[in-house]
């Protein structure tokens, strides 16, 4: 600042031209003119806004959907995970391969299901561990072929998972496996972006922690940057799975 010439009198007659005095305490944030953002998906129940994240996940994203309870989970998410370490080309009298999968030490998920039934001979269930530090969690990650987490709420207008990072959901659970799984509430089911960034705002004005990161992943990783042509899978997992758990 002590290089910043005529600062003082530059911001004096900014302040003249304008009314108002240099030093404000507080802005009034001004009435928006249309509220159209609000309105999409505002009548919908949560049944609805469930069928309308369904549909667009299977129709517009490539991904998949599925519903179940919290007394079912564990044995839902045992069969996506089943499904996505299967390995057709292997030869049938080969020796069955070893896949991994690595799940978020989220509380609210590892409350809901028992990770022990999700481990078999053939399938490896590895949770998240911060204790342990950076590099043998992403060693573990780099291996697991299903990546599991839970998400903060769902977008349905995009079929948008909204996730948070912290020290027990790591951010590459959900980036360097092969397929993500994300587990989400229903009662968490939001419209859209709009619903999503009122809560983040809320947390900031009542001076909550806020995350580290916020990511908002719609489906596998795609680009259509070169000649529109869609690629899935470029810089991220190929294949998505979103459990909607009926906690209602």
């Amino acid at each position: 600042m002590s290089q910043i010439h005529n600062r003082d009198s530059f911001l004096d007659n900014i302040a003249e031209k304008l009314g108002r005095p240099r030093q404000i305490e507080a802005v009034e944030r001004p009435a928006l003119k249309y509220t159209c953002h609000q309105d999409v998906m505002a009548d919908y129940s949560l049944d609805e806004l469930k069928a309308a994240l369904v549909d667009y996940t299977h129709t517009a994203l490539g991904a998949h959907a599925v519903e179940t309870t919290q007394a079912n989970l564990t044995q839902t998410l045992a069969a996506v995970c089943e499904k996505y370490c299967e390995d057709e080309t292997q030869d049938a009298d080969a020796p069955a391969k070893v896949e991994e999968t690595v799940i978020s030490a989220d509380p609210r998920l590892l409350n809901l299901i028992d990770v022990e039934q999700l481990k078999t001979d053939t399938h490896h269930v590895h949770v998240w561990n911060p204790e342990l530090g950076y590099a043998p969690n992403i060693e573990v990650a780099e291996r697991a072929k299903v990546g599991v987490v839970f998400a903060e709420q769902a977008l349905a207008e995009s079929g948008t998972m909204v996730l948070y990072s912290n020290p027990a959901q790591g951010r590459a659970i959900s980036l360097l496996p092969e397929a993500s799984v994300f587990v989400v509430p229903k009662s968490t089911l939001v419209a859209r972006l709009t619903q999503a960034t009122a809560k983040l705002h809320e947390k900031a004005q009542k001076g909550e922690r806020m995350p580290s990161c916020v990511n908002f992943i719609s489906g596998p990783s795609s680009t259509a940057d070169i000649e529109l042509i869609k690629v899935v899978g470029v810089h991220g997992p190929i294949y998505a799975t979103y459990v909607i758990i009926d906690d209602l």
